[in-house]
């Protein structure tokens, strides 16, 4: 291992009465008391630090004599000097005397909380073979709306999956669904020169909400029962509504095609735009994805986006998404775009390009749900709940824990918090006031080491709970 020495920073001033050597061990007696300078670090040589300081070799061995006197220095034949090792390191901050209000709680090993990660890593060997075939490729300028094959390849696997026909210039690449989303806020608000107001769908998913207040837009919270959105009781101000048709949180609802074509009727007719966040509609095992709201036909007219991202399906590490428009919003989202720039990497574009079009992304698609099924038919087995209200989110592997009393729901969560598993709060995803004694439990996106040590947690859990 190479010798690594200490820089110092140092500086002398010959205007001042105190000698150079006086004044370089004093900065290096500082350094080592403010524990800058550990016990054992190497020091530069006399020579280079003479250099360095502009003064004769001499200071310096006098100031590095002074040092080792005092005990600070340490130096054997034909080795550096250093800091004594014997040195004793700076006390520790005392104690604060203000009392703690809580002990701190365990640290979290395994996360239960709904994620967007994929419940199944792309293959190695796909995953290889789509970044060198990518990489392999001259990089050319990135262009605003995304490079031209990937926004083609999106545009396709819409086609298959989503019964929507649309061209590759309505795709627009994004660094996700957040900064997707962040991009639709600032283009909408920069065309009506004001800040927006922006309908969310109470409860849902919390992952976007931020971003709204983040942006200085104004959040109304908008009623749904187990079909969606109500759309009588919508506000008739809002300026955006953004919605999770085909996911609909807490309980992983799908929006009929009856409430489907009211949203968009009602939208029509008051000009607002529908954000359509296709959140985690690929995990729906076993059931078919209904169309976007925007392949309905009263859409023709309407302004709906929609806004979707490989998190799920690839690799949250991808950071990488897209947004469908209509024609009438594309320039706006272009213009937007321009002064925020590409925030997606060529090479990356390139190679989830390549996974769409050979064909390999929906096969994983399968794949995931054929892991989904089966992890679904485990947990049926494993859990056996008395007292406690499990109900599985749509068709994945999210589930709501209801306790009808808070002594136990608190005793459940304590037990599985000591061994390290972190669960959701289902109160979070109101915008109001949520039940107060309820989890949300997500086996989607665990390992499978991580998803056998977690479901007999929790079913230990619930087993001492009857006790």
């Amino acid at each position: 291992m190479p010798l690594l020495r200490a820089d110092l920073p140092l500086a002398v001033d010959r205007a001042i009465p105190h000698s150079l050597p006086a004044q370089i061990a004093a900065q290096v007696r500082a350094l080592i008391n403010d524990g800058a300078l550990k016990p054992g670090d190497a020091l530069p040589g006399t020579r280079r630090l003479a250099e360095q300081l502009g003064v004769s070799r001499g200071s310096v061995t006098t100031a590095f004599d002074q040092l080792h006197a005092e005990g600070y220095l340490h130096s054997s034949p034909g080795a550096p000097t250093r800091v004594n090792p014997e040195l004793l390191t700076p006390p520790p901050e005392p104690a604060r005397t203000r009392p703690q209000l809580a002990l701190p709680r365990p640290k979290i090993r395994i996360s239960l909380k709904p994620s967007t990660a994929s419940p199944q890593n792309v293959r190695p060997a796909a995953w290889r073979a789509a970044w060198r075939q990518a990489a392999g490729v001259p990089e050319k300028k990135l262009e605003q709306a995304g490079q031209p094959e990937l926004r083609e390849a999106i545009a396709e696997h819409i086609r298959l999956t989503r019964s929507m026909a649309l061209s590759s210039r309505s795709v627009l690449v994004t660094g996700g669904s957040r900064e997707g989303f962040m991009l639709i806020l600032m283009a909408l608000s920069d065309a009506y020169g004001r800040p927006l107001t922006v309908g969310v769908e109470d409860p849902g998913h919390p992952g976007l909400r931020g971003i709204i207040t983040l942006l200085g837009h104004a959040t109304r919270p908008c009623a749904t029962d187990s079909q969606g959105v109500l759309v009588d009781a919508l506000p008739s101000d809002l300026d955006v509504l953004l919605v999770t048709p085909s996911y609909q949180y807490p309980l992983g609802s799908t929006m009929p095609a009856a409430r489907r074509a009211e949203l968009i009727q009602w939208a029509n007719a008051r000009g607002t735009v529908v954000v359509e966040d296709d959140f985690n509609a690929e995990l729906r095992y076993r059931l078919a994805p209904e169309p976007a709201l925007a392949a309905l036909g009263q859409a023709s007219t309407a302004q709906v986006i929609v806004l979707g991202t490989f998190s799920t399906l690839l690799s949250p590490s991808l950071s990488a998404g897209y947004v469908l428009a209509p024609p009438s919003l594309v320039d706006g989202l272009l213009a937007t775009r321009a002064q925020l720039g590409m925030p997606v990497a060529g090479v990356t574009q390139r190679a989830i390009a390549q996974l769409l079009h050979n064909g390999y992304v929906r096969k994983h698609t399968k794949a995931m749900h054929a892991r989904l099924g089966r992890r679904k038919a485990t947990i049926a087995r494993t859990l056996r709940p008395e007292g406690v209200e499990i109900t599985t989110m749509g068709s994945g592997a999210d589930y709501f824990f209801g306790f009808a009393d808070s002594e136990r729901a608190a005793s459940f969560e304590k037990r599985l918090l000591e061994q390290g598993i972190g669960l959701g709060h289902a109160e979070k995803l109101w915008s109001t006031i949520g039940p107060e004694q309820g989890f949300i439990l997500s086996f989607a996106h665990l390992e499978d080491e991580e998803f056998a040590f977690a479901l007999g947690a929790v079913a230990d859990a619930l087993e001492d709970e009857k006790l």
